[in-house]
């Protein structure tokens, strides 16, 4: 930590004592400072440090923004579970879209978005939050028209398409008054379209985000009974997770016919949805964290050590199994990917050296998509326990029907070092597995190679950046 803020309340007084009695240098103090006046360099606070008040509309809400934040959202999308019901066809005679976060702009947008703003101003001071001192009017007059699900699926579906909306309950509450509109339009309808989730922000209103911590990972409110009452009708049904934490939804995915997590995505967030459900992109994103089955299994990580993630010698918990129900780096496609020619260039290397892990990926499916290759690693016999698998690159590739590129990871030895229990960074002898996968838990491909050198072997600095390669082969 080299900058505390915005109050000193840990590092004032302690700081400049451990500094007089000798416990810290002046130059660990200088390398503190250097790092943060870097960073003040490099974004060009010294040579303009004021924001120009009189140009900020010229560069809110532009065209080239509009569309970067559409990229954005249409990228991380993640396709948690499809039965084949995905995509859906845009001449579909009736399609249902029921849920509270269907046609809810704000519940798009995170907690520190201006329309999370906007709540703050209403919360009496008395509450506990501090006054903002924001003019409410002017901040409602630069809003931004924010896309919901419902105004994206209307978008893109055929013109002869019926599109019936009922919100059926709300984010937070056990109010069902909704469930009949929404059972009803979900009886006549040929497929339903059920988003859910979260309402982001500060607020006590909100379900997720900062100072709205949970006891469980349920879905909030009535959502869950909604979802039941829904499908039990019997229709196909596609969950949309519009949400700011993962959730343990076993049952849903036991019983919904597809589940895209769409996280909170934003102004474009409707049309990037609505383009993934019905075709107009591949689903490409991965899961950067972990979904457990349950509450029960937090903390759950994909790189927990050999003795971790498991209960004791059954491995498994008395009610439900220790896997995650959707794991580190998952998602789905629209198509297949074959991984193939696993080619590691060295069997041995040392110190300051690098090792190039080559394969093959092919799309054999049917659709162009994207795919987040993944190099994972293990260090097998250190002194001291390492994680079951270490992810040390990624590379996201489009691929064409019959496409194949080859992938190159240039992995530097020193990335493997690690801290003993001296606190010393080391660099130790032995095997270290390379593991290719689709994600954490779908290893496609596996070798191995071996550091050479003394016992233990000080490293000054760990290298993070692993390079990765791509080119295109014709077959």
């Amino acid at each position: 930590i080299d900058v505390e803020l915005p109050a000193m309340d840990y590092y004032d007084q302690p700081l400049k004592a451990a500094l007089e009695s000798g416990d810290i240098s002046m130059e660990f103090i200088d390398t503190a400072v250097r790092r943060h006046l870097q960073k003040k360099f490099e974004t060009g606070l010294f040579e303009n440090p004021y924001v120009n008040e009189n140009s900020v509309m010229e560069i809110f809400e532009t065209p080239a923004q509009r569309t970067l934040a559409r990229d954005i959202a249409e990228k991380s999308m993640v396709l948690l579970k499809n039965d084949g019901v995905l995509p859906l066809k845009k001449t579909i005679e009736t399609l249902a879209v029921i849920g509270p976060n269907a046609h809810n702009a704000r519940n798009q947008l995170g907690d520190y978005s201006h329309s999370s703003v906007l709540q703050l101003l209403q919360i009496p001071a008395a509450n506990g939050f501090p006054v903002i001192n924001v003019d409410a009017n002017q901040v409602k007059a630069h809003d931004i028209h924010t896309i919901t699900v419902l105004d994206g699926i209307q978008a893109v579906v055929s013109q002869n398409t019926r599109v019936l909306y009922a919100q059926g309950c709300d984010i937070l509450g056990n109010d069902n008054d909704g469930f009949e509109e929404a059972l009803n339009i979900a009886m006549q309808a040929d497929a339903v379209v059920l988003v859910l989730g979260d309402h982001s922000g500060l607020s006590p209103v909100c379900s997720t985000g900062e100072t709205r911590d949970s006891v469980d990972l349920c879905l909030p409110g009535a959502q869950e009974a909604l979802a039941h009452a829904v499908i039990a009708i019997g229709k196909p049904v596609v969950v949309v997770l519009v949400n700011g934490r993962p959730y343990a939804i076993p049952w849903l995915d036991d019983n919904a016919n597809a589940i895209l997590e769409a996280w909170l995505p934003g102004e474009e967030g409707g049309n990037a949805v609505a383009a993934a459900l019905f075709g107009d992109i591949n689903p490409g994103g991965k899961l950067p964290i972990t979904f457990p089955r349950h509450v029960g299994q937090v903390p759950i990580f994909y790189n927990h050590p050999y003795s971790g993630m498991r209960s004791n010698w059954y491995v498994d918990y008395v009610t439900e199994k220790v896997t995650p129900l959707y794991a580190f780096g998952h998602g789905l496609s629209y198509t297949q990917f074959d991984y193939s020619d696993l080619s590691i260039s060295a069997a041995q290397a040392g110190k300051d050296e690098s090792v190039s892990i080559s394969f093959k990926i092919t799309n054999c499916g049917p659709a162009s998509g994207d795919e987040v290759v993944q190099l994972y690693i293990n260090d097998e016999y250190a002194s001291s326990p390492r994680p079951l698998k270490e992810l040390k690159g990624y590379l996201r590739l489009t691929l064409s029907p019959g496409d194949c590129q080859q992938v190159t990871f240039n992995l530097p030895v020193n990335q493997l070092a690690f801290y003993d229990p001296a606190l010393n960074l080391v660099l130790e002898p032995g095997k270290i597995n390379i593991m290719i996968g689709a994600s954490s838990n779908d290893i496609r491909l596996n070798g191995s190679f071996e550091i050479i050198g003394t016992s233990k072997i000080p490293v000054k600095d760990r290298i993070f950046a692993c390079p990765v390669q791509s080119r295109i082969i014709n077959e």
